[in-house]
Order: structure tokens, then sequence, then C-alpha cells
């Protein structure tokens, strides 16, 4: 008889490798990854010893050409940030060049993110900003490079409403780096559906009985979280403390002579309840309406050909098609009985 092929520990490791998940999709997402990882923390350190020594400028009157661009500099670092930012997104284009319908998602998310971070300022909660979950949404549809030029360009934007400064180039990194983040916990697996229906005991039912106000609200409720891919959610809220830890850094080495111990607690401490607002606003956005926007720009991206590279998209079904299968298997199942 034959013998058996040996198993090589060879074999075992890439038999293991092929069932891990894949984290990066080529090699150009992996040199987008050193670009966001490396580069661009190295800029934001030389960003902060330009403030630090940045020249002095003459009075009114006896301005040069020099002065106005230190005077405008933080607008200009923000261009060349910017520009590196988008360094990771072209990465992905294999052989071709991004067209312009390929751009036009991520400037519109980045709208809506700007807006949002415009028109939640009137609510009376410190920090309590939707820009995350856009950006997180972005992210999940369209990669982690498209989550994170995503997020740096709505920190630029929205900064020209809010005031631009040295802290912008650190907001444009953080915000893409949450944006990054996401879309590699995506390709990991992490953030698949979860089946779980919620709000579906009979407990509900009793103390919200149906044709009652209270009815109506639970209604609302499932609807919301049938769903709802709660583990998305939960790195919403994890988010609002990785884009306020991120920042404490900046604060920590811009504006602490000198750096101890005592003085990084207090930064940390003092921003707790901006973290956390930050972070229940991007969870709620993302529960409220996560499942239902990603199921829409995956549509719109498989559609329109939005895709940087060849990837294996499976076009998601509406939820009319699986409720109308799940109706016809049940009706089948009653006829058999």
């Amino acid at each position: 008889m034959p013998k058996a092929p040996a198993v090589t520990n060879e074999s075992k490791a890439l038999g293991s490798k092929d069932k891990l998940p894949r984290l990066f999709i080529s090699r150009r997402t992996k040199a987008a990854a050193w670009v966001v990882l490396i580069v661009l923390p190295v800029l934001m350190v030389a960003f902060i010893y330009y403030h630090t020594h940045r020249p002095t400028v003459h009075v009114v009157g006896e301005r040069t050409f020099i002065d106005y661009i230190i005077l405008n500099s933080d607008i200009i670092i923000g261009f060349i940030f910017l520009i590196v930012s988008a360094v990771p997104f072209f990465l992905v284009f294999d052989k071709k060049r991004p067209q312009a319908r390929e751009m036009v998602p991520i400037a519109v998310m980045a709208a809506i993110a700007v807006v949002g971070r415009t028109v939640f300022e009137i609510i009376p909660l410190p920090n309590f900003k939707p820009c995350s979950a856009i950006i997180i949404i972005t992210a999940v549809s369209f990669g982690s490079e498209a989550g994170f030029l995503t997020g740096a360009l709505t920190a630029l934007v929205s900064n020209f409403i809010f005031g631009q400064g040295p802290w912008t180039p650190w907001q444009m990194f953080t915000w893409g780096f949450v944006g990054f983040l996401a879309g590699i916990l995506k390709n990991a697996g992490v953030f698949r559906a979860d089946s779980k229906e919620h709000f579906r005991a009979p407990f509900w039912d009793r103390i919200c009985p149906e044709g009652t106000n209270r009815g109506d609200l639970l209604m609302f409720a499932r609807s919301l979280t049938d769903h709802a891919p709660m583990k998305l959610c939960v790195y919403g809220l994890f988010s609002g403390f990785i884009y306020g830890w991120i920042m404490n850094l900046y604060f920590i080495v811009g504006y602490i002579d000198p750096i101890n111990w005592p003085a990084i607690g207090a930064a940390y401490v003092s921003s707790f309840f901006f973290d956390l607002s930050h972070g229940v606003c991007t969870f709620l956005v993302l529960w409220a309406l996560g499942d239902p926007w990603i199921r829409k720009l995956e549509r719109i991206k498989i559609k329109f050909g939005l895709t940087g590279e060849e990837r294996n998209y499976i076009l998601p079904e509406s939820r009319a098609v699986v409720q109308n299968d799940q109706r016809g298997s049940a009706g089948q199942t009653h006829a058999c009985s």
C-alpha cells in the first residue's frame, strides 16, 4: 500500500497560516500600514519640534514673506500631513490610477463627519461627536486605508470651523488611526454580524404590550438592534478612549514641562469623561445606523466597482429578501407537517 505523505512541521505551519484571517490583503496594504505606524508619527514629532522652536515674526508693517508663511504654518503643515495621509490609500491601487468615482465616497463621508461634528456642537456634552462612528463605517465598507484618509480629511476640514493649530496633525492621525484599526479588525473577522435577536424575550412583550406607546418604543428598539453588529459598537465605545489617549500625548509633549508621572496621570484622569462621552456617542451611532449604512455602502461599492484592488466581495442580501426566504421556508415546513 502506498504510504501517506508525511506531515512536516512546515506543512502544519502553512495549514495553520491559511486558516488565520488575512489582516492585510496584499503587500501594498502592509506598506500602507508601515506608512501609518512609522512615517506619520515621525512627522508628528517633527511638527511638535517645529512649534516649540518656531521663530518669532516681525511686527505689523515690517513682516516679510517668510513671516506670513510662519503665521500660516499650521494650515500648511495640515495640508502636508494630508498629502502624506493619502499615501496609504493610493498604495492599494495596484497598477492603476484611482478614478474620481473612487474618491467621491471618501469626500462624501468626510463631509458628513464634518457636518456631524458641527451640528452636535449644540449638545451640552463634552466631545459628544459622531465623527469616529462615520469614519469607522467608512473603514469597514471601503477598507482601512480609506478609513484613515477619511479621518485625516475630517479633522483638517472641520478645523477650518473649530480652529487650526498644532493639534490638527494629531487629530488627523488619531481619527485616521481609529478608522485604519477598524478596517484591520474587520479583515480579521472581528466584526462578523451577530445573529442574536435583541429584546425578543417574552418579558419585553409583557412590560411593553402591543398597541401602546411602550409597545411602539419596543418595536423601534427591535428595528434598531436586531441586526446591530455589537462587536463593532463596542469597538466604537473604546475608540473614544483611543482618540483621547493619543491626543493626551500631544498635550503632554507640547504643554507639560517637566514631564513626570503625576502630570501624565492627571492628564489622563482629567480626560476620562471627555473620552467616555465621545465613546458613548460613537457607540450609539453605530448601534442605530451601523448595519444599514454599511449595507448600503457595500452595495454602492460593488455596483460602481469602487475597489482599489481585487477582493472577493459578496453582495449582501437585503433584509426584505432574507425575511421572504425565512417566511417561505417556514411555510414549507408547516405544509409538510
